[in-house]
């Protein structure tokens, strides 16, 4: 029977507080049940790559909008057996999805080889955005992962709509 654990489970507004306590969490239960150490390294590092990713582009940061209440952002952590699997969700707009929807596409029909030059070319040529990324989240994860990133969104209204991802970070 294979093992499965709920590693992290947090759904609801997410502060800079808050992601320092998830991340100690998650380092203290990585530190005591994980002895793969590149796993490990794997797993924290990616959750940091997705909660920044949560934290900063996400579309809707007002912590009492109802929307916010009702799709909540989320990020999970589970352990399967020796493979970990990372959730998270937040709202964008719906004319962002023109943007991160071909970005996917294009890291998931990657070779590993390809989504490494990719990562070194985006670094060397890397500009900090209005929100402070450099658009190397995602070509992290698909690096880090080494699987294909598995995606959905969920329309809400006319403006928003609920980015739903999944990582499989596989020993």
């Amino acid at each position: 029977m294979k093992s499965y654990d709920v590693v992290i489970n947090h759904k609801g507004y997410l502060s800079l507080d808050a992601i320092d306590n998830i991340l100690h969490q998650l380092k203290t239960y990585l530190s005591h049940k994980q002895s793969d150490k590149l796993l490990k390294k794997r797993v924290y590092s990616l959750s940091v790559e997705c909660l920044d990713n949560i934290y900063k582009h996400s579309d809707l940061n007002e912590e009492d909008h109802e929307l916010l209440i009702k799709y909540p952002p989320r990020f999970i952590v589970e352990k399967i057996a020796d493979n970990y699997l990372i959730h998270t969700g937040n709202i964008v707009m719906n004319v962002n999805m023109n943007e991160i929807i071909p970005r996917l596409e294009n890291l998931n029909n990657l070779e590993f080889a390809e989504v490494n030059d990719l990562y070194k070319k985006s670094l060397a040529n890397a500009e900090i955005s209005d929100k402070g990324g450099a658009g190397l989240g995602l070509i992290v994860m698909s690096k880090f992962t080494k699987q294909k990133i598995r995606y959905d969104f969920e329309k809400i209204n006319d403006k928003f709509s609920y980015f739903a991802m999944q990582l499989n970070l596989k020993k």
